[in-house]
């Protein structure tokens, strides 16, 4: 596999940002890949799952691309006092890699996968454009924004005085408001470490996509704490339960 260290100017963040990609060393010159969105936590970056974890080595046999971009410190938002994170992941960085790279912009091709802060993104992306993926994991995921204050001290740089309750922040109102049948086309996977001290919100978070919407959810509770040991183990089950595409690559 091939591993690029891409460095841009984003006019959404009127910076310089990098992203992260995992690419065949073999590709196709009509080809378009499919894709995993590979989304980070809170205190990591867009270099986090590359360094932590057996990522490039686990993706060897699939003729895919990983992309791992890095979204600071934003719980993928627009921040009230600093850039505006969501619009440069939705409006700016997603589509323009698609002309950098070889990338397949095909829902039936495009993987959502986070842990922690990330799994949070991934959730919001899903609910939010479920018509543009096939599948979201999200590993040890925050779900209840109620516990942001204890684990991010500067949250307020992030969400403001009152964003934390903010309806537009929070995860089971952006799913009530999406359109449930495209929900349900999506596959799901939710997992959780037993000692993972956001386990109780997450069972709730479950119960409720899947008691409430009717979404089939892989539901995986066991051993585990919120930490890269968890994660390492988790990325491994996620890859082989994601339902990825055998051919090489989609040309659309």
């Amino acid at each position: 596999m091939a591993f690029l260290n891409l460095y841009r100017s984003s006019q959404k963040l009127a910076n310089q940002i990098g992203v992260q990609a995992i690419l065949p060393d073999q590709i196709q010159a009509d080809e378009k890949l499919p894709v995993i969105w590979l989304f980070h936590g809170l205190g990591d970056n867009g270099t986090t799952w590359q360094r932590k974890t057996n990522i490039e080595q686990l993706v060897g046999q699939q003729h895919l691309a990983v992309i791992m971009p890095d979204m600071a410190r934003s719980f993928y938002t627009n921040i009230v006092y600093g850039g505006a994170y969501w619009d440069y992941l939705t409006e700016e960085l997603m589509p323009q890699l698609r002309h950098y790279l070889p990338l397949s912009a095909a829902p039936q091709a495009n993987y959502l996968v986070g842990n922690s802060m990330g799994g949070y993104g991934a959730l919001k992306l899903a609910f939010t454009y479920p018509e543009k993926f096939r599948a979201v994991a999200a590993i040890s995921p925050v779900v209840d924004l109620s516990v942001v204050p204890s684990i991010m001290p500067d949250y307020q740089a992030v969400f403001g005085a009152k964003g934390l309750t903010a309806p537009e922040n929070q995860l089971r109102v952006l799913a009530k408001q999406a359109d449930l049948g495209k929900l349900q086309q999506l596959q799901w996977y939710h997992a959780i470490g037993d000692d993972d001290f956001m386990k109780q919100p997450n069972d709730q978070f479950n119960q409720f996509l899947t008691s409430d919407l009717g979404l089939q959810v892989t539901y995986h509770t066991g051993a585990g704490n919120h930490d890269w040991t968890y994660w390492n183990e988790q990325i491994e089950q996620v890859l082989r339960w994601l339902p990825l595409e055998q051919q090489k690559g989609h040309n659309k």
